[in-house]
This record gives C-alpha cells, structure tokens and sequence, in this order.
C-alpha cells in the first residue's frame, strides 16, 4: 500500500496539471520595438484558430508598459471577425494613471502589465479562424511606453 500512495499521488497530480493547462485555448503577444506602439502601426491583428462550442470564453487584453507612458488613458477600438465574415466591435481603455487599475508588477519595477476583461463570456458558434484586431485611437502620435500587448481566451469558470 506505501508503494501505491506515491503512484496514485503522482496520476492525481498529471490529471490537475492536465487539466488546468488547457483552460486558456490561445494566447499571443506582440512586442512593440523601443517599447513604442508607434501610430503607423495602430492596428494590431491576431488570428485564432477555434472550435466551435456551446461555453462561453472570456477574452483578456493585456498592456505590458515601461517607465512613463506619454498617456494617460489609452483607447483603442476591439474587433472580433469570425470565420464567415461576422464582426463585433467595442470600445475598450486601460486608464494607465489611476493606481487602483488592476495591474501588476511586471519583470522590472519600472514594469507594469494592466489587465482588461474585454469579453467575460463570448461564444465561439463557428470553428475556424477568428481574428481579433486592436486598433489605437489615443491620440496621432506614438504611445511611447507602451511595451507590449497580449490577447488570451480561456474556458470561462462555471
């Protein structure tokens, strides 16, 4: 019985891991050169291949910056297209100056990552490539500060 505590202790432990792992079904992040989302490149597209399903995702934006952003508020359009040419569009801000955004430290303490729930429960109805596009509106110069930006899905908890 000794024996078998440790290899049943072990399978419970791959299965957690398993399982936790695949909550979060794409994630991608763009780095931006000199930490500065330059405004010829306002728009930022990713592509997400997804299955089809019945649960809902929620889709997270995240804003990694450094030092001093020359913004206070950074406001940019979200577009999710689906694989037939479907589109919904939404206004999102991460108000870098307010100390209670939720963020977090990043790797430096010059760094810190501001997290946006854009989407708490978004359905998939069609499987194929979606393509989710961040487009700037803060202003028409470059958002100097700004490092990088990261898009997740993940399983929303039921």
């Amino acid at each position: 019985m000794k024996k078998l505590f440790p290899l049943i202790l072990f399978i419970l432990s791959f299965f957690l891991f398993v399982s936790c792992s695949k909550s979060i079904i794409f994630d991608e992040k763009i780095e931006f050169p000199n930490a500065n989302w330059a405004f010829e490149n306002k728009a930022i597209t990713f592509e997400a291949p997804i299955k089809s399903s019945e649960k809902p995702f929620a889709i997270f934006l995240e804003l990694e910056i450094t030092g001093h952003p020359n913004v206070d508020k950074f406001y940019a359009t979200f577009r999710i297209t689906t694989p037939k040419g479907g589109t919904t569009v939404k206004s999102i801000f991460f108000n870098l100056a307010n100390p209670q955004e939720p963020y977090r430290q990043g790797a430096s303490q010059n760094e810190k990552i501001y997290k946006l729930l854009a989407y708490p429960k978004r359905y998939f109805s069609e499987t194929g490539n979606y393509t989710f596009e961040v487009n700037q509106f803060s202003n028409k110069a470059d958002n100097y500060g700004i490092r990088a930006l990261r898009i997740y899905v993940e399983k929303q908890k039921e």
